[in-house]
């Protein structure tokens, strides 16, 4: 049986402007992952930083991409270049507690159904950031897409994001900021979904690992701290474009073949008409910004 040292976690670390949070994840990493070994592959979106020469310095391996070929893409470039039994997804906005992914691979180990695993989930400030939630019905969707933005704690919004587990419990997806992966459950669902560029990917992995027979679980006994944003802070317009696209995307693939796909268009025009709204208040709030420098 093979002993901790030979146990190998592959990380795909997918960098884009992330010149800012990687220094402190990667400082974090080892920690996390032992006593087993982690092997680093970085595949960079054509960050205009140093993002891709912070990650070669560490040690890692890095690819960098000609164009920026969206996350899910990226993260299965990363998957294909390690023969790990074990694959790791995190952001470099993340800070991973010490023994955090050791504890994630423990835990999927005592059932080989778990397919994909994920941990609690803290903000920088220690406030939770929701994981673990359900897929939402129309109505819980679209009362939170209204409502979420004005009224943080309505009652549709706090069922989407749903209540925090406090035991290991299957879930229907679990936030994309960490995710593990078996490798044998990876590939046979053919990796993440590449037309998800961004957003609703770690949704969209969740249901096929659902559809395919695999458990998804959350470890409320391990915690990673998050912090909100990321490499999108730099690109707001484009964040709300991408977000909304994803979101109607994920709502005909999860109703494809139901009664419920006949409201898609319903759905994409209520999305464009947040997204206008969203674009509308991003503008504004930049403009204020500028005035207060």
């Amino acid at each position: 049986m093979p002993s901790s040292q030979d146990k190998t976690v592959g990380l795909t670390l997918v960098t884009y402007q992330s010149a800012e949070d990687l220094p402190r994840f990667l400082e974090t990493l080892a920690p996390a992952v032992h006593p087993y070994t982690v092997e680093v592959i970085a595949i960079d979106n054509v960050s205009t930083d140093r993002s891709a020469d912070i990650v070669a310095e560490f040690g890692g391996r890095v690819i960098r991409n000609r164009r920026n070929v969206g996350l899910s893409a990226a993260i299965n470039q990363g998957a294909a270049q390690t023969d790990a039994e074990w694959i790791l997804v995190a952001n470099p906005d993340t800070q991973l507690d010490p023994g955090s992914i050791a504890a994630l691979v423990d835990t999927a180990e005592h059932d080989p159904r778990i397919g994909m695993i994920g941990p609690r989930i803290a903000r920088l400030d220690g406030t939770p950031y929701p994981s673990g939630r359900s897929f939402p019905s129309l109505a819980v969707g679209i009362a939170h897409a209204l409502l979420g933005g004005v009224w943080p704690e309505n009652p549709a919004t706090r069922k989407y994001f749903g209540k925090q587990v406090t035991e290991v419990s299957d879930v229907d997806w679990i936030s994309g900021c960490c995710m593990l992966f078996r490798r044998e459950a990876f590939e046979a669902v053919g990796g993440f979904d590449d037309r998800y560029f961004l957003y609703f990917e770690e949704t969209k992995m969740a249901l096929d690992m659902h559809r395919a027979g695999w458990r998804v679980v959350l470890d409320p006994s391990v915690r990673i701290l998050h912090r909100e944003g990321g490499s999108m802070r730099f690109a707001p317009f484009r964040k709300v474009r991408t977000h909304h696209r994803s979101a109607f995307r994920f709502y005909c693939d999860y109703h494809k073949g139901s009664p419920w796909i006949v409201f898609a268009p319903l759905v994409a025009a209520g999305l464009i008409v947040r997204g206008a709204v969203a674009v509308a208040r991003t503008a504004l709030m930049q403009r204020l910004g500028n005035r207060n420098r």
